[in-house]
């Protein structure tokens, strides 16, 4: 299982998108996608 807690992305000293935390189980896809793709 994965598991995801505080994620977040950083760019220029600036944090454009912060997740929530979420789980996913073996073997499943998981796709993170933003504002811009």
């Amino acid at each position: 299982m994965l598991e995801a807690r505080d994620l977040y992305c950083e760019w220029d000293e600036r944090t454009p998108a912060r997740g929530p935390p979420f789980t996913a189980d073996a073997g499943a896809w998981v796709q993170v996608t933003g504002g811009n793709g």
